[in-house]
């Protein structure tokens, strides 16, 4: 057949299509082996752990750098995905803090926690450039919504005018407290559901009397 019969709908992409299943088992398996022998695992460990072959690794991902920045973004997004952002931004400011309070303490008070710092700790003293990337795809990515959540609230003056950077370091503060510390230094069992369901709701309780709705004056 001449090529010039052949539609550019009907020609194919040059190579395989990525498999997603593949690609999620990499993720998988790259998340258990970072997060228990460390950034020195082996592409090669990951991809006989995968069951995959060494040439899918990396055909979804160039380097080991860039598979554990996707590693750390799905983490991020496991947390809560940028439609669930979208689908509470407007909502009424404690109902849109208690669902992302609940998501964020949910992954905070995970037995991963302490392996993720460790890992992060150990790859900052060979790579100083690193931290910063892995914080803004992870740690920094919630910062920022929440930070965008609080300055929507402010804009419809359901909270005082504020630093919105500030204010979701308050809230955060008044979430994580000292229990956060002691859950990772092993001194206390991980939150259970009623309890991180209380820490979230007394944090916004707080949070709201530190930062009132804006009163208007009647007309």
């Amino acid at each position: 057949m001449n090529d010039a019969s052949v539609t550019p709908a009907q020609k194919r992409p040059r190579g395989r299509p990525k498999d997603a299943g593949k690609r999620a088992a990499l993720l998988d398996a790259a998340r258990t082996l970072l997060l228990t022998k460390g950034p020195d695992v082996s592409m090669d460990e990951i991809a006989s752990a995968a069951h995959v072959a060494k040439a899918t690794l990396y055909a979804n991902f160039s380097d080991k750098d860039a598979l554990i920045e996707e590693v750390v973004r799905r983490e991020s997004d496991l947390t809560i995905t940028d439609e669930q952002f979208r689908a509470i931004r407007s909502a009424p400011v404690a109902q849109a803090l208690a669902t992302f309070g609940r998501n964020f303490l949910a992954f905070v008070n995970s037995k991963d926690l302490f392996a993720w710092d460790s890992l992060f700790a150990y790859i900052a003293m060979r790579d100083s450039e690193a931290p910063k990337r892995f914080f803004d795809l992870g740690p920094g990515r919630g910062q920022r919504l929440l930070e965008d959540l609080i300055a929507a609230a402010i804009g419809r003056g359901e909270l005082a005018a504020a630093d919105p950077h500030q204010a979701a370091d308050v809230l955060v503060g008044l979430w994580l407290g000292f229990t956060n510390l002691e859950i990772k230094l092993g001194m206390r069992p991980q939150l259970s559901s009623k309890e991180l369901s209380e820490r979230v709701s007394r944090g916004i309780g707080m949070f709201l009397l530190l930062y009132p709705p804006v009163e208007t004056s009647a007309e």
